[in-house]
């Protein structure tokens, strides 16, 4: 095989020289039309609740909006010849309660968004394995009826890069995730309460995690609930808006802990130096000065119980923390405490 200038290779390369020159050609012309011929948008007359326009890079993406079923949609994958498409998304569709197996056909597409449908629940049967295949971005958001997420998704979805699903109505993240290597997950906005131990175990890349405004207290996060086993060099986890008025306990973190831990907005009113010092010490030593914990927003009473907080030598890992009368943790010391 050759490659020729576009970057397509022409497996006619090698035929016997007995082949006439129109052949080549055509066989090459096959080859670049099965790559490039199906990638323009199709006659709007064909594309039902749905409009076509070429992105950036000449790619056609579909928006499809009131979409009562997936009957209107099937033939826009099936029977048009599209091959790729960029990005197919699917919004204002409250009447969308679910997709067949196969949905999108063998039609490789990048990215696909649910905006506000009626999307109970999304299996791996949707997707075909060319669409699997080439699928970077998944965003399930505002569908008021969606409160399950399959645990086999993401792991049937291997180049996937970020995956949303944000304000649904999950309310609990059970079992364990099967192996993905989806680096980004934004779960924030939804009524997640609980976490099973080791659900996020699979997720061997995970390096971003966002869980705001949900409602998980700091017991439901029980022992492993936090287990991560993906980037060793950093790990984001956003827990702000939810209620841990006492923070995490250690033990919540099966491994290694996050690397930058946001707990704002959660109506912490200390830092229990059973807990709190136990995780300083951790993030410490597993990433130096570079970690931090994030403590904006809540109602630190900076009584004697948290007097430790001046001795310790990762002190300054707690970032944006402040007492209730003004004064700033960070500038806490032994005066403060003189009458404890």
């Amino acid at each position: 095989e050759t490659v020729n200038k576009v970057g397509v290779k022409l497996a006619g390369a090698n035929l016997d020289p007995s082949v006439s020159w129109m052949t080549k050609l055509h066989h090459t012309l096959l080859v670049v039309c099965t790559v490039g011929c199906m990638a323009v948008c199709p006659p709007s007359e064909d594309l039902g609740p749905c409009q076509c326009h070429e992105d950036s890079n000449g790619i056609p993406a579909l928006q499809c909006q009131d979409v009562t079923g997936w009957e209107e949609m099937e033939s826009i994958f099936t029977d048009l010849g599209l091959t790729y498409v960029s990005s197919v998304d699917i919004i204002s569709s409250p009447g969308l309660t679910d997709l067949p197996p196969l949905a999108f056909a063998d039609v490789k597409i990048d990215a696909i968004r649910f905006y506000n449908t009626g999307l109970i629940y999304l299996n791996k049967e949707v997707f075909s394995v060319v669409t699997a295949s080439g699928l970077q971005s998944l965003y399930i958001k505002y569908n008021s009826d969606f409160t399950t997420l399959e645990n086999d998704v993401l792991a049937f979805l291997p180049v996937l890069e970020t995956f949303y699903c944000s304000h649904n109505q999950l309310g609990s993240l059970s079992s364990v995730l099967e192996s993905t290597s989806v680096p980004y997950m934004d779960l924030g906005h939804n009524e997640i309460s609980s976490i099973s131990a080791n659900y996020f175990s699979g997720a061997q890349n995970l390096s971003q995690l966002l869980m705001p405004f949900n409602k998980l207290t700091t017991e439901s996060l029980g022992p492993e609930s936090l287990t991560f086993s993906g980037n060793e060099e950093d790990m984001y986890l956003d827990l702000a808006w939810n209620q841990l008025s006492e923070g995490v306990h250690p033990s919540a973190f099966g491994g290694r802990m996050a690397k930058e831990l946001i707990l704002s907005h959660n109506n912490i009113t200390t830092l229990n130096q059973e807990t709190f010092a136990a995780i300083l010490d951790q993030m410490f030593l597993e990433y130096g000065s570079d970690a931090y914990i994030l403590l904006d927003s809540n109602e630190l009473g900076c009584d004697c119980d948290m007097s430790w907080v001046v001795s310790h030598t990762a002190r300054g890992l707690l970032q944006q923390a402040e007492c209730t009368d003004g004064r700033l943790v960070s500038g806490l010391t032994v005066q403060d405490f003189q009458n404890c």
